[in-house]
This record gives C-alpha cells, structure tokens and sequence, in this order.
C-alpha cells in the first residue's frame, strides 16, 4: 500500500486543481487523480487541510545554507548541511554553487561533489561553479583576485566526467569558440553571467552554444534603447533561457515581469543565490574574503554590493504571485520544472505519474507546511 496524500489544491502540469489527490508509492507518484477514486483502497491517508500541493523546488544557484558557505566548507559534510537547509525549506533539489576560487578549491568542491553523487545524498544534483571566468569589471561580490581566463589546470578539470550536472558561469570575453566546443563535448552547462558583453558578444556565446543567463539583471551589461547589452540580447534570444533572483531586493518586480513576458514560461526561472545565513537566523556571516551583514533581507558586503540573498528559492513564490502577478501554477514553473529541464532531470520538477515523490505542501501565505523527497516526509 502506498500514501496518499489529499490537499486542498493540488498543482499539476495542467494548472491548479480542487478534489485531487495524489498516491505515492515505493518514492514515486503513483496515481493523480479524482480524491473519490483514489480513496479507499487501504492506503495511509494524510490530509492536507487548507494547503496546496506543488512540485518540490529545484534552485541551480546555492552558495550556502545552514550557516555553511561551499566556498569555506567544500567537503561531504559541507554540502549535506547545505542540501538538508534548502530541503527543509522545499527545495528538494540543489546544485551547490562555488563562486570564483583558485583551483585547489575548485578540485575540492568537485570532489565532494562527486563523492557526495556517489554516496546518494538525495537532493545534490551535481555542482555550479560561478567563476572565476568572468568581467573584472561586472564582478559583484566576487574577489578580483581569483578572477582569470580559463588555465590549462582549469580546463583539465572541467572537461573530466561528471557524475551530475556541471554548470559553469563565464563571461561572454571567455566564451570562445574552441572553449564552448570543449566544454559541451565533456557535459557541461554553459551560463553567461558577470559580464559587460555587448549584445552582439552575447549573441556569438549563444551561437557558440550557452544556453543560460546568470541572474539576469545583476553583473551585466543593462539594456539601454541604443545599446541592449547582455540582457536585451538574452531577452530577444528565443533559445536562451533566463535566470533570476525573486528576493525583493535583487531586481524590481516590474523587471521580472517583463522578464516573463519576454521568456515565458519555458525560458524563466528563479534561483536563490542563497548564502551560509539562509535558512538560519543569523545576519552576518563572510563572503570571499568579506563580511556580509542581512540588514531588511538585504545582503551587501564592506563594498555596499548585493552579495547573494538570505532566501531560500521558496521564499521567491510569494514575490511572484504577489508583486509580479503569476499565479502560483506559473511561479512553480519557474522554480521547479524549467530548472529540472535545464539540468536534464526528467525525473522531477512535476506531479505527474512516474516522476520522484519530490513534494512541497504551501498554506494560504505560500509558506512551507510540509516537505517530501523521493516520498519520505522531513522532519
């Protein structure tokens, strides 16, 4: 027998739906269907009163969590206190991001990462290394000091095998042709971010193959009526795909929306950019090299830059439907099914029969209730 769980509304691929419920079994979604049907058959039941069932979150971008920054910490320990703060809080399913380092962490975090895949920690899809080859001049939060064009070191070590997803972030400059073949042949997932690419430059990446954008918006050339820059070109661009940081803070909701008008719902999605404080009540903690205070929600470094966010990605749900105007069918597109497509998970990222139990239960305020992976409640 298996469980079925019966909410207020549940959110499937055809949109938001009452008197559904949905039959987990052996860590699958077995059956969605009428509540009436799928009763009565001896399975545990578990009401879910006043709440709504979604698609466990999926965010392609967390620096930390859990008071633990990747950068500090990347071993097997690191990552799972980072993993275990982002599930608790309905992302289900992480890429572990490092921001620009010399290689010997990079080896580290890479090797955690595979050790970490090969252990089965449930929820770690793979790595996001965010730099180092990226504008000096667009670099954010990033320490100029671990800044630079791709080496023969750093090239060996992106181009060995992934057990997961591996996703590079890079400015348009070190986007050349012979570096994309490269490094699509061995796997990767290219992303142009941090990067004062003109359109045009920006256009040659996508031409070479990248696919992403990096926080769209933040570290990168504006668009301007004369000169779009990086984000007129990926938003004019129907093959490229655009992700950005839903906190309040990072981009204004009139900027999202027109992001989402641009992109649609198979080419936007949101990421937390989440640093060693989410998920925690801590409001100072340390960023490449530098201290990072949370003041209002607001992370900025000694310089005053934004230096990622204190959210976790469900903290973006809310922001969405209630400052951009998606319904939350939509907000769950952008932080759960366009983000597992884009890492190539089929597996999850939708309730629909067959996939992984990977769940979140929402109340009436979009805040997490309840939380499931590969159908196995938390706490």
């Amino acid at each position: 027998m298996g469980t079925l769980l019966i909410p207020h509304r549940l959110v499937t691929p055809a949109g938001s739906q009452s008197n559904q419920a949905l039959l987990i079994e052996d860590g699958l979604i077995a059956r969605v269907g009428a509540t009436d049907d799928l009763r009565g058959h001896g399975h545990d039941e578990v009401l879910l009163a006043e709440q709504t069932l979604g698609p466990g979150l999926v965010d392609l971008q967390v620096n930390g969590g859990g008071g633990c920054l990747l950068n500090d910490d990347p071993t097997i320990e690191g990552l799972l206190t980072i993993v275990q703060a982002h599930q608790a809080a309905g992302s289900t399913t992480i890429l572990p991001t490092l921001i620009s380092t010399d290689v010997d962490t990079m080896k580290r975090a890479r090797k955690a990462v595979e050790e970490g895949l090969e252990q089965g920690i449930s929820g770690l899809a793979g790595l996001h290394l965010e730099g180092p080859f990226l504008d000096d001049v667009k670099r954010g939060a990033h320490a100029s000091e671990f800044l630079r064009a791709p080496t023969a070191e750093d090239r060996s070590l992106l181009e060995q095998a992934s057990a997961g997803a591996l996703l590079l972030t890079l400015s348009a400059n070190h986007a050349t042709e012979d570096l994309c073949a490269n490094l699509h042949g061995a796997g990767l997932i290219l992303s142009l971010g941090h990067s004062s690419a003109s359109a045009q430059e920006a256009t040659a990446a996508f031409d070479r193959g990248v696919r992403l954008v990096t926080h769209l918006y933040n570290a990168m050339s504006p668009l301007a009526h004369r000169d779009p820059g990086l984000v007129g070109a990926a938003l004019a661009d129907e093959r490229v795909t655009t992700g950005l940081i839903a906190d309040g803070h990072h981009v204004h909701p009139t900027a999202l929306r027109a992001a989402w008008q641009a992109k649609g719902c198979e080419r936007f999605l949101c990421v937390s950019d989440a640093i060693g404080i989410a998920g925690t009540n801590q409001s100072e903690t340390s960023l490449a090299g530098q201290t990072v205070r949370a003041v209002d929600g607001r992370c900025v470094n000694q310089e005053g830059r934004l230096a990622g966010s204190a959210i976790v990605l469900s903290d973006s749900l809310a922001v969405l439907v209630e400052q951009v105007g998606l319904t939350l069918p939509e907000a769950l597109l952008a932080c759960s099914t366009v983000p597992a497509r884009v890492l190539g998970l089929g597996d999850r990222g939708s309730l629909k029969p067959g996939l992984r139990a990977d769940l979140i239960a929402l109340d009436t305020n979009l805040d997490v209730q309840g939380v499931w992976v590969a159908g196995q409640r938390l706490g």
